[in-house]
C-alpha cells in the first residue's frame, strides 16, 4: 500500500512538472526574466481589431503595429510609438511610403490639452518651374522629374527631438531589424509587387532583385524579403540624424539619381528641407453633431472635404432614420461628397501659394446654403463643371462666407483623376492619453520606380498632383506643396478623445473616412464593424456623356446588394463595382481608434482591405 501510494506521490509530481514546462514553454519573458502574457501570433490576420487599457497601435501592416507596441511597452509614449511605426512602415510595405516620400502628422497632446499638425509632404524642387517639365503631363506624372524633395526623415527626426521619450537608435531599431533580417512576405505584399513588378524593374539591378527570388520572378507570399541596402541606410540615420540622409553618401546617391536620369532636385532642395521642414500647423478644426473633430490642413485638402461634407449631412437632419447603406442614405452621402470634392477641386492648393477661402468652405452656414440647391430626393446631382462640363456657375462659392472676402479665384483643372490607391495610414495612443494619427506616402505605389544607387528606398512621384495650366490653383512652381487627400484625424467628445482615424486611397481617402466617421457616429457602430462596412464612392466629376442626361458615375463594393443597386440606377446612377471581393483595395484602408470611457478601454480597428491588424496592451 506504501509502495503504491509512493508512486501515485511521485506521478503527481512529475504530472505537475510536465504542466510546469508546458506552461512555461506558452509563456514569454520579458527583460527582467519574469512571466508575461501567452506568446501571441501579432501576424495573424484571421482577427484585426483589439482592445486594450495601456496602448494601441493599428496599422496596414502587423509588423509595423507590432514595433510600435514594441515602443509603448517599453516606456514609449505616442510619439515615440509613431516614430516608430513609421519608419518600419516604409520597409514592411516599401512599395506604400517610406524615406523617398513624406507624410502628415495630426496629433493631440494630452499635457497641453492641444492639438498640432506636423506637416512633412513633398515640395516641388527649386528648379521644378513649368517650363523644366518638357515632356508636359508625362514628367509629372512619372519618371525622374516627378520627384517631390522628401521631407519623410526631417519630419520624423523633429518629432524626436520635440515630443518623443525614447531615443533614436531605440526607435528605428525596429525598421532595420526588419530590413536587415527580413519579413515573411504576407500575399497582399506579395500582390503589390506582382501587379507593380514592371514598375519596380524600373529601377536598378540591386532593388529589382530585393523583389525576386530568383532575380527574374517577383518575390512569392511566404518568402522572406530581406533589404540590406534600405537597413544601412536606416542605419545612417539612426546615427548621424539629419546628415545621414540629407548629407554625406545618401544625399550624394540622390543626386546622383537625378543627375543621370536628368531630374530636378539639387543639393540646395535637400538644405531647404533641413531649414524649414516639417512646418509645425494648427490642424483645421469642426464639429459634427456634438463632436469636436481635427483633420488635417493645407497642404491637404482632405479635412476640408472632410468636414464640408459632414455639415452638409449635419443639416439634412437624421441620416440613420434612412438605413445604412439604403439607396436614399447612398444618395444623400453621395450629393455632399460630390459639393465637397468640387469645392476641393477648384478653391485649394498650398496655403502659401494661393488664397484659400477655407473658413468658408467649412462654414455650416455655406453647407447649408449649398444643401439646399444641390440636394433632390431620388435623384444625383450630376456636378457639371466635370469633364465636357458647362459653366464656373456649377461651382460652389465660399467666399461670401469669408470675412471681408468677394472674389473668386480661377477654377483648377482635373488634374490627375486616376489617383492610385496607394499611401498608409496608422493610429497610437497611450496610456497617458496622447494620440497620434500619421498618413504617409509616396505617392504611387513604388512611387516613380527609381532607387538611389545602394539605398533602397524608392523615391515618390508627388509632382504628378500639380498642373502646368497657369490658370489652376495647382499651377506648379518651385517650393509649393502638392495638395493631397491626405486626412490623419482625431475625434473628441465633450473635451475627452473620442476616435482618431486616417486612410490611404488618393481620391477615396476622403470618401473613407466620412463613411468610417459616419458608421461610428450616426450608425452606432464599434470601430471594426466601422472600417468593415461596405464603401461607396462619388467624386466631383462626372462623365459628360452622363451627366447631358442627368446621370451620375458611383463607385461601389462588390458586397452592395443587388436590391439597392437596382435603385440606385433607377434613380440615375451609373454604378461601377470595384474588384470581384466584396471589399476592394480601391475603397482605402482605414485604421482607427475608438476610447470608451465607461470601460476605460481603447478599441483598436484595422482594415480587411489591408494587412491591418490592430495591437493593444
Amino acid at each position: 500500500m506504501k509502495t503504491k501510494t509512493f508512486r501515485a506521490f511521485i506521478f503527481m509530481i512529475a504530472l505537475v512538472f510536465v504542466f510546469s514546462l508546458i506552461a512555461v514553454s506558452s509563456c514569454k519573458k520579458d527583460d527582467n526574466g519574469d512571466k508575461t502574457d501567452p506568446v501571441e501570433d501579432y501576424t495573424d490576420l484571421s482577427v484585426r481589431d483589439a482592445k486594450g487599457k495601456n496602448g494601441m497601435v493599428t496599422s496596414a501592416s502587423p509588423y509595423a503595429s507590432k514595433a510600435g507596441l514594441d515602443i509603448l511597452k517599453a516606456g514609449g509614449n505616442a510619439f515615440d510609438a509613431a516614430v516608430a511605426v513609421s519608419f518600419a512602415l516604409g520597409v514592411v510595405e516599401p512599395h506604400a511610403s517610406g524615406i523617398g516620400g513624406g507624410g502628415l502628422m495630426v496629433a493631440y497632446d494630452a499635457k497641453t490639452g492641444e492639438y498640432v499638425q506636423y506637416n512633412f509632404r513633398e515640395f516641388t524642387p527649386g528648379k521644378g518651374v513649368a517650363a523644366a517639365f518638357t515632356n508636359g503631363d508625362a514628367d509629372l506624372d512619372d519618371g525622374i522629374k516627378s520627384s517631390g524633395v522628401p521631407t519623410q526623415v526631417a519630419g520624423l527626426l523633429k518629432i524626436i527631438d520635440d515630443r518623443c521619450k525614447l531615443d533614436r537608435k531605440t526607435l528605428m531599431a525596429p525598421a532595420i531589424n526588419y530590413a536587415k533580417n527580413g519579413i515573411k512576405v504576407t500575399p497582399e505584399l506579395a500582390n503589390a509587387i506582382n501587379d507593380n513588378f514592371p514598375q519596380v524593374m524600373k529601377s536598378r539591378k540591386e532593388i529589382a532583385n530585393v523583389f525576386t527570388s530568383d532575380g527574374i520572378e517577383p518575390i512569392k507570399a511566404g518568402e522572406n524579403l530581406v533589404q540590406a541596402d534600405y537597413a544601412h541606410v536606416l542605419e545612417l540615420i539612426s546615427e548621424k540624424g539629419l546628415d545621414g540622409f540629407y548629407k554625406g553618401e545618401v544625399a550624394e546617391a540622390i543626386l546622383a539619381a537625378q543627375e543621370e536620369h536628368g531630374g530636378l532636385i539639387t543639393q540646395n532642395d535637400l538644405d531647404y528641407v533641413v531649414a524649414n521642414y516639417p512646418k509645425i500647423q494648427n490642424p483645421l478644426q469642426g464639429e459634427y453633431r456634438g463632436y469636436e473633430i481635427a483633420t488635417a490642413t493645407s497642404p491637404s485638402s482632405g479635412g476640408a472635404i472632410l468636414l464640408e461634407t459632414l455639415n452638409m449631412l449635419e443639416h439634412y437632419g437624421d441620416i440613420s432614420a434612412l438605413g445604412h447603406n439604403s439607396a436614399e442614405y447612398i444618395n444623400v452621402l453621395a450629393t455632399a461628397m460630390t459639393c465637397a470634392y468640387g469645392d476641393k477641386r477648384k478653391y485649394f492648393a498650398d496655403f502659401d501659394f494661393v488664397n484659400v477661402p477655407i473658413t468658408g468652405i467649412i462654414s455650416k452656414a455655406y453647407a447649408a446654403d449649398l444643401w439646399e440647391k444641390r440636394y433632390t430626393v431620388g435623384k444625383p446631382y450630376c456636378g457639371r463643371w466635370a469633364v465636357g462640363g458647362s459653366s464656373s456657375d456649377d461651382y460652389g462659392n465660399p467666399w461670401p462666407y469669408v470675412s471681408g472676402k468677394t472674389e473668386l479665384v480661377t477654377p483648377g483643372d482635373d488634374y490627375n483623376y486616376n489617383e492610385h490607391y496607394s499611401t498608409t495610414a496608422f493610429s497610437v495612443a497611450d496610456k497617458d492619453g496622447n494620440i497620434v494619427s500619421v498618413t504617409q506616402t509616396i505617392n504611387h505605389f513604388f512611387g516613380n520606380g527609381i532607387v538611389p544607387h545602394g539605398c533602397g528606398f524608392f523615391l515618390n512621384n508627388q509632382m504628378s498632383s500639380f498642373s502646368l495650366s497657369t490658370s489652376s490653383v495647382h499651377y506648379v512652381e518651385p517650393y509649393k506643396q502638392p495638395v493631397s487627400h491626405i486626412m490623419p484625424t482625431i475625434i473628441m467628445k465633450d473635451g475627452n478623445p473620442w476616435a482618431t482615424l486616417g486612410s490611404p486611397g488618393g481620391l477615396r481617402l476622403p470618401s473613407a473616412v466620412i463613411q468610417t466617421t459616419v458608421n461610428m457616429i450616426d450608425f452606432g457602430m464599434n470601430i471594426q464593424d466601422a472600417i468593415n462596412a461596405t464603401r461607396v464612392y462619388c467624386y466631383a466629376a462626372a462623365s459628360a456623356d452622363l451627366c447631358g442626361v442627368g446621370k451620375k458615375d458611383l463607385n461601389i463594393e462588390n458586397a452592395l446588394p443587388k436590391d439597392v443597386r437596382d435603385e440606385l440606377e433607377a434613380m440615375g446612377y451609373f454604378l461601377i463595382t470595384q474588384g470581384s471581393k466584396d471589399h476592394d483595395l480601391f475603397f482605402g484602408g482605414v485604421h482607427g481608434i475608438r476610447f470608451d470611457y465607461a470601460t476605460k478601454e481603447m478599441h483598436g480597428g484595422a482594415d480587411i482591405r489591408r494587412d491591418g491588424k490592430a495591437l493593444g496592451y
